[in-house]
């Protein structure tokens, strides 16, 4: 039987601490999000996060930028 300390967590890396805002958005602006959201594979409301930081001269969470994949260096001792 597992404990509550030894039972694996399961979903969503917790973000902290956070207070829901409720907002409405004009529409071209929120569809520009929407853009910037799925062309960065982002939740829309971490790239909002991110837009309010940035105005505020903030630095914005870890989790309100796209995730940079590792790149392998190609070998080039058989180029031709």
């Amino acid at each position: 039987m597992e404990t509550p300390a030894t039972k694996s967590r399961r979903g969503r890396k917790p973000k902290g601490h956070r207070i829901g805002t409720f907002i409405s958005l004009p529409v071209d602006l929120r569809r520009a999000a929407e853009e910037i959201a799925q062309r960065e594979q982002l939740p829309l409301g971490d790239v909002i996060t991110r837009f309010v930081a940035e105005s505020l001269n903030l630095p914005a969470p870890a989790y309100c930028y796209p995730k940079v994949e590792a790149q392998e260096e190609l070998p080039l001792n058989k180029a031709s």
